[in-house]
């Protein structure tokens, strides 16, 4: 390890039952716990044998050639100090084995597996790599870093995208690098731009897109979230 971090908080009053019990209620952690390149699938379960009814983020530092990886050990409903917690072994190896994909910033497995590229272009080399690994499970690739993302694209699980709506998400990004917010589903395309010219450049790239499914739409917002709305539906003008 090379750093462990905290945050520990209490029940708040809406959750107590009384503020007497508030006095007393037990303090809880999240913990973000930075490793090295090489940290071994026992050692992740070491971490996790420790938390009790905490949380954590195992995060391993980029080098050796291998890009950063998270993997979220969050603690199973209803389980106590002493029950067993382990660690998945598919889902390490998935994190571990697609943050050496080249350009990954980050992967985690949680409920949804994310795989973090630095650039539009990466995004279909990582969504075809998802589908071949993730099996029935949600996952996605967003464009940005750990901490901050651009796009996102969902292609497997609930509510997938096609590779031909995969490859108009990663036109759109990389055409409008001033594109604030863009999120890709089965279901609904939304983003936010800078103007009313890009809202429509937009809106037009996935009406001449096959649609996902019965429905799907495309909404923009311009100049912010907020703003004023420009939509369409997938696959309308093919």
């Amino acid at each position: 390890m090379t750093k462990v971090t905290a945050s520990y908080w209490q029940p708040d009053d809406s959750h107590c039952v009384s503020r007497e019990y508030l006095k007393t209620a037990a303090w809880s952690a999240d913990f973000t716990v930075h490793v090295r390149a090489g940290f071994t699938l026992e050692q992740v379960r070491a971490v996790r044998s420790t938390l009790g009814s905490s949380t954590a983020t195992v995060t391993a530092a980029a080098g050796d050639g291998v890009a950063a990886w998270e993997l979220t050990l969050a603690n199973p409903s209803g389980a106590t100090q002493t029950a067993p917690l382990l660690v998945d072994e598919r889902g390490y190896q998935l994190v571990t084995a697609a943050a050496a994909l080249p350009n990954v910033t980050v992967t985690q497995q949680d409920n949804l597996t994310t795989i973090r590229v630095r650039t539009p272009e990466s995004v279909p080399a990582a969504a075809a790599w998802l589908r071949a690994h993730v099996d029935g499970d949600d996952s996605s690739v967003y464009v940005g870093t750990a901490k901050t993302w651009t796009t996102s694209v969902s292609v497997t699980g609930l509510s997938p995208v096609s590779e031909e709506t995969v490859e108009t998400a990663a036109q759109v990004a990389a055409a409008h690098p001033d594109l604030r917010r863009m999120s890709v589903s089965g279901s609904l395309v939304t983003a936010v731009v800078p103007t009313e010219g890009q809202a429509k450049a937009v809106v037009a790239a996935f009406e001449g897109t096959p649609a996902d499914s019965d429905g799907q739409r495309v909404s923009v917002w311009w100049p912010d979230g907020n703003g004023h709305e420009v939509s369409g539906r997938v696959g309308s003008a093919r």
